[in-house]
């Protein structure tokens, strides 16, 4: 590399530690989540991609014998109440957001409050209101995240993860879950159901609207279609593709500060395009 490149990407790297800090400084609180892994644990963290259908038919002794990490709308699925993950992560505005216009959130709201029967935490943005109150869900314990992208020097990305004050740039719920799993403590995770192949669903019809169909193992309804259509119609082909850059290079940040860590993270998702994560599946979990 030459000199001047080098130069180039110190300070780089030294503008985007700063503005990091400041980032910190404006949008963080305080993280309370708990770091409370008992030694030896592995984490599954289900990610909500198609595949997952496969996974939970195919190993669902693994599952059973593991912590269970869900995300999004996870409980819409009949499975959910099957697996009784320990926790659960939702970042996306839409839940904090539109619960007065958005049937699909409040029923996501009710069954969180109404029909968890076993302990469950929930992670949520430290800023977002929670819509309903939860206080008299006894099974349900909700606990403040910050999902404030940082980047930098890698000693500085360190102290702020290491604190919960931020995290690589959260794309999507699954670059926050695995920051979540890492806070509480788990020095194994398994990542399935994070197939992420949304480039082979992508489409510009010919009134230059992009498509971008992100299926779920379970069905989206008519109105989350429609939601999701209307989240797109404006957005331009280079601005989805940068987004998929974000997502996928915040992985790497993960992997890195994870070995940092001492922690193991396995993409046991068949199929998946993220190329961050080592890969090993779930028949192999004990090993």
């Amino acid at each position: 590399m030459k000199v001047s490149d080098k130069v180039a990407n110190a300070v780089q790297t030294l503008c985007s530690s700063m503005k990091s800090v400041v980032k910190v400084a404006l949008l963080s609180r305080r993280c309370t989540v708990k770091a409370d892994a008992d030694p030896g644990e592995t984490l599954i963290i289900l990610g909500n991609g198609p595949s997952l259908n496969e996974t939970m038919t195919r190993h669902g002794k693994e599952l059973a014998a593991c912590k269970l990490m869900a995300v999004n709308y996870a409980c819409k699925a009949p499975q959910f109440y099957a697996l009784k993950p320990e926790y659960y992560v939702m970042i996306d505005p839409v839940f904090y957001t539109e619960y007065d216009t958005n049937e699909n959130v409040r029923r996501l709201w009710s069954d969180l409050s109404t029909r968890v029967d076993w302990p469950m935490c929930i992670y949520v943005p430290a800023k977002a209101s929670i819509p309903v109150d939860m206080s008299g869900c006894g099974n349900v314990r909700v606990e403040r995240i910050n999902p404030v992208g940082v980047e930098g020097f890698a000693w500085l990305e360190n102290v702020l993860f290491a604190s919960g004050r931020g995290m690589p740039r959260p794309r999507n719920v699954l670059i926050a879950s695995l920051m979540v799993a890492l806070k509480i403590g788990f020095k194994r995770i398994f990542i399935v159901g994070a197939d992420h192949t949304w480039t082979r669903t992508l489409e510009v019809n010919e009134r230059n609207e992009v498509v971008s169909v992100q299926p779920h193992f379970y069905k989206d309804n008519e109105a989350e279609n429609k939601r999701n259509e209307t989240v797109y119609k404006n957005i331009r082909l280079h601005e989805i593709m940068y987004s998929f850059h974000v997502a996928f290079k915040s992985y790497f940040a993960i992997e890195r500060y994870a070995r940092h860590a001492g922690v193991d993270i396995f993409n046991a998702t068949p199929g998946s395009f993220i190329d961050a994560f080592r890969r090993k599946g779930l028949e192999a979990i004990d090993d």
